[in-house]
């Protein structure tokens, strides 16, 4: 499982992360709260929107 702390995959885009087969990756809330925040994140249609990714992602408290 591939980890997004801040919502997306360093040095990759979703697509290639899809293109591997993972079929979800792993966040950490608090950092997403941190940066790029809740309303960044909440403007653009949510975390999947935000990060490109369109299948499963865990997250969790940091």
């Amino acid at each position: 499982m591939p980890v997004g702390t801040r919502g997306t995959i360093k040095a990759a885009i979703a697509n290639d992360i899809a293109a591997i087969g993972f079929e979800v990756i792993l966040g950490n809330t608090y950092h997403l709260m941190l940066r790029p925040g809740v309303e960044v994140i909440d403007a653009l249609g949510g975390l999947g929107r935000f990060s490109g990714w369109k299948r499963s992602m865990l997250t969790d408290s940091g």
